[in-house]
């Protein structure tokens, strides 16, 4: 790759060039490509990357993400990578990106499919051309009663949230199915019991639970692993329950593997998990876990968490706070960025919307602000060697 000497290093006081991913390159004031820049993962970090639509925020996700991928293997099999794909965007990484080969000749770099694994619901694994998906499923039993009552729409205080919480409190492990049979037969009335028959009947039918489901192939030292539910577009509930499950399942493992670490080595990898879209899990039971055990307290477990959005002002100042690295790519809306500015550290002198203005409409360019070096850098983010599946279609004409 084409670096040069000098170059900038996010996320780490000191020096050393192990475990750097090539983030991309320094933007001057004329426009002009600089020095690279490079992100940290010796580290636990979490990050944040924002923009309004069309201007590089999930491209950088997936760049990252392609980091990980290409990192040696003594160091990437440290790490297992979760990718929480909404939109189904980063399902095609597995092909290279042939549309910018020239630009990624001039860094040094070309075109390149990655070694990834997909999961999708068994209902969805079919649905990819020349990908063979594996199936994802969520323990039953990891929901607690408040996020099948939110799952379900249930208040929990009231007779149907009272009667789910008893079957779901009655068994350390359980099918959808055994929640059924129990509370069919329990003492609540028939309009309750034909209310829950119903929902839970539902949300079976999404073939997402199952009594013995378990996170370990997520898990592997060394993998990329793309978890699609685009296919639950219109059930919103389902993906926050989905990230509830995982988030907590993943904190568990590695709190459990730290105290192992303490006294021997490593055999649970660290994890570093992608969100994109993630406005829409902060006001529900997934943002709790999130921001309470993750941003908060993820660091020593050994958890990473790279959060995107088109809106920061929605993700609440919690996790404004608690990011030791935003990244941000052209905003306009008033709140978004007036978000950022009131989470704008110290040392950042100038302010978010003169900062941002600098960017003007370059697509990819972004202003990071870095808490560990406590420093902030206007940079170009690199070409993806893998195709990318957030781009906008194309009419053309086809005559």
């Amino acid at each position: 790759m084409l670096y040069g000497d000098k170059r900038y290093l996010l996320g780490r006081r000191d020096g050393g060039s192990d475990g750097l991913l090539f983030l991309g390159r320094y933007l001057a004031l004329d426009g002009s490509s600089g020095s690279p820049v490079f992100l940290d993962v010796l580290k636990p970090h979490a990050i944040l990357i924002c923009g309004k639509r069309g201007y590089g925020k999930s491209y950088t996700m997936g760049t990252i993400i392609e980091e990980f991928a290409r990192l040696p293997a003594g160091i990437r099999n440290n790490f297992s990578v979760i990718v929480v794909d909404t939109m189904g965007i980063f399902t095609c990484m597995g092909s290279p990106n042939l549309a910018e080969k020239k630009y990624l000749e001039s860094e040094g770099l070309s075109p390149e499919g990655l070694n990834i694994k997909i999961f999708a619901p068994g209902i969805h694994t079919g649905r990819y051309d020349d990908v063979d998906a594996l199936t994802f499923k969520i323990p039953s039993s990891s929901l607690s009663p408040y996020d099948y009552c939110e799952l379900l729409g249930v208040d929990p205080l009231s007779p149907h949230g009272a009667v789910l919480a008893g079957a779901i409190c009655s068994r350390n492990k359980f099918s959808i199915e055994d929640l059924i049979a129990e509370i069919n037969s329990s003492d609540a009335t028939d309009d309750v019991r034909s209310s829950l028959n119903g929902l839970l009947t539902m949300i079976s039918a999404w073939d997402i639970f199952s009594a013995d489901a378990d996170y370990s192939q997520i898990m592997e030292p060394g993998s990329v692993n793309i978890i699609d539910l685009s296919g639950y577009g219109h059930e919103p509930g389902i993906k926050s329950c989905i990230v509830a499950s995982l988030s907590r399942a993943l904190y568990d493992i590695r709190v459990e593997a730290r105290r192992k670490e303490n006294t021997g080595y490593r055999r649970t990898p660290l994890v570093w998990m992608f969100i994109d879209e993630a406005h829409m899990f902060m006001d529900t039971g997934a943002g709790n876990v999130l921001i309470n055990e993750w941003l908060r307290q993820g660091r020593q477990p050994g958890l990473s968490l790279v959060l995107a959005t088109q809106r920061p002002s929605a993700l609440g100042r919690d996790v404004l706070s608690q990011a030791d690295m935003i990244i941000c790519h052209r905003l306009t809306l008033r709140d978004d960025i007036e978000a950022l500015e009131k989470a704008r550290p110290s040392y950042v002198k100038e302010p978010v919307n003169e900062a941002l203005s600098r960017l003007g409409a370059i697509r990819g360019a972004a202003v990071i602000v870095d808490d560990t070096t406590e420093s902030y850098h206007v940079v170009k983010v690199r070409p993806r060697v893998s195709l990318h599946g957030g781009g906008e279609p194309i009419v053309r004409n086809v005559d």
